[in-house]
């Protein structure tokens, strides 16, 4: 006779918890979300002197520690970056800084890695960091360990200048006034390029 009220009462606390995650879900789905705390954080050493074109290989060591540099074609084309692991917003970010060479010395390194078109990431000697560190850096990639609601995104950098589209369901929020591009899809975002040229 006892064990019909247990039964019944055991299925009326689990209703009560169920109903109680979903009214806790549904709260924070109201809640506005915060801006993301990377940009914040590294404001003054890295985005603002990026904007001004000021941002060198060491200014990008400096707060993060010291990247890895890697050789990587793109389109074909040589591209000399450092590579970062950034922890920000429960989230790991690969942060990418592409670094600017003259044509003597990219030829030189070319030379030195044996690059060629085509070819897989290449790792390159701490040393040539050192040799390079006062280089500027070009641009900047942002790339979360997985996507971020495009919502976080508006929080952290309001709404787009511009949104383009780029393939069938693929778009770029473009920030013309601060140089930044996130590759959207859906109602994710997927990366943010910092240092879109004419974007100061």
């Amino acid at each position: 006779m006892s064990y019909r009220p247990r039964v019944g009462m055991a299925t009326l606390m689990s209703l009560v918890v169920i109903a109680l995650y979903f009214l806790v879900t549904w709260v924070m789905d109201q809640r506005e979300p915060e801006p993301m705390a990377w940009l914040g954080r590294y404001e003054q050493s890295i985005w603002a002197p990026l904007r001004e074109g000021e941002l060198t290989l060491a200014g990008v060591d400096t707060p993060l520690g010291v990247g890895r540099l890697w050789m990587i074609s793109v389109e074909d084309e040589p591209l000399l970056v450092s590579r970062y692991v950034l922890q920000s917003d429960e989230l790991n970010w690969r942060l990418q800084a592409v670094i600017e060479l003259e044509p003597e010395r990219m030829d030189s390194l070319i030379q030195a890695q044996d690059w060629k078109p085509g070819m897989r990431d290449q790792s390159v000697s701490p040393a040539v960091g050192t040799a390079l560190s006062s280089q500027p850096v070009e641009r900047v990639s942002l790339i979360p360990s997985e996507p971020v609601p495009v919502k976080r995104i508006v929080a952290t950098l309001g709404e787009p200048d511009m949104r383009m589209d780029v393939s069938e369901g693929n778009k770029a929020w473009v920030y013309g006034r601060t140089g930044v591009v996130v590759a959207v899809s859906g109602d994710q975002a997927h990366s943010l390029m910092f240092g879109l040229r004419g974007g100061r």
